[in-house]
């Protein structure tokens, strides 16, 4: 096991029981839950950082007039500045929070969906150290189990009494969604070209279309016009947003399908997200939010 392994298997917990219970074996549907599972569980964080990204949005006039009074002064106008967040109980950096959060996530689901065996199968290792063998696969390669579930799936003289006795009443996992194989990487179009996986480059093309999105819509600039004056930070910060949805296209474009849908299925959520806190708990005046 590797390290974020050990932080997936409270999250495999909750996808085996959502597989189980909520999307009877669905491996889309199982997602679609678990998506809005991890979305819940940070819905706090979300909505002080979006609430905090408008009240830091809603001082910015009030900020570029103490760099035009304390333009020459670097200390003076920065304990200018923190003063005018304590006055309004803003915390600049706390927009940050999420995207730092995202990527450990990412990284979870990543170690989820290249590992069904273990998270929705609920197998333990020895046993999947033996079906390796039966299958003659190489039991230390990255994708092991995708390609482990994948063999036994597609050909079923394979599973033998010993491999029932191994599996225990447990099912291998159908990654199939829509006629789509989850966990199939969008790039074995090109290494291994057949029509079936063509389609499966419709989730990279979707991550990349509804992180843009999301970032559009999230903006609290959106409609505005450009600061040209604005600060070497900000500008760095808008070329790292500008540069995210590409790179969750490489991303979603390497990796199993999976983590690719569930990446989409995330943004949608969030558009939602981002809907529902402006609507129910931003203010007309956007100093104050609930």
């Amino acid at each position: 096991m590797n390290f974020f392994d050990y932080f997936a298997l409270p999250f495999g917990i909750v996808l085996k029981y959502i597989s189980q219970f909520l999307s009877f074996g669905n491996y889309g549907i199982t997602i679609i839950f678990f998506t809005l599972f991890v979305k819940l569980l940070l819905f706090p964080l979300t909505l002080k950082q979006q609430l905090s990204t408008i009240k830091t949005q809603a001082l910015q006039p009030e900020l570029d007039a103490l760099k035009r009074a304390y333009g020459n002064d670097n200390q003076a106008l920065m304990q200018e500045q923190q003063k005018l967040y304590a006055k309004y109980n803003v915390n600049p950096l706390s927009g940050c929070l999420p995207t730092l959060v995202m990527f450990p996530v990412i990284l979870i689901v990543y170690s989820i969906v290249r590992s069904p065996l273990t998270y929705i199968a609920g197998l333990s290792s020895d046993a999947i150290t033996r079906l390796a063998e039966i299958a003659k696969i190489d039991a230390k390669s990255v994708d092991m189990q995708l390609t482990l579930n994948s063999t036994f799936l597609k050909d079923p003289s394979l599973i033998t009494e010993e491999v029932r006795t191994i599996m225990d009443g447990k099912d291998f996992v159908n990654m199939q969604f829509l006629g789509l194989d989850l966990g199939t990487r969008p790039w074995d179009v090109f290494t291994n070209f057949s029509w079936s996986i063509l389609p499966l480059l419709l989730i990279p093309i979707l991550t990349l279309a509804t992180q843009y999105l999301l970032q559009w819509y999230s903006s609290p600039n959106r409609g505005k016009k450009k600061n040209k004056n604005a600060d070497p930070a900000s500008r760095g910060m808008n070329l790292m947003l500008k540069l995210m949805p590409l790179l969750t296209f490489g991303i979603a474009f390497s990796f199993p399908a999976g983590l690719g849908f569930y990446w989409v299925i995330s943004n949608l959520f969030s558009l939602l997200q981002t809907f529902l806190i402006n609507t129910f708990f931003v203010k007309k005046n956007e100093k104050e939010v609930i």
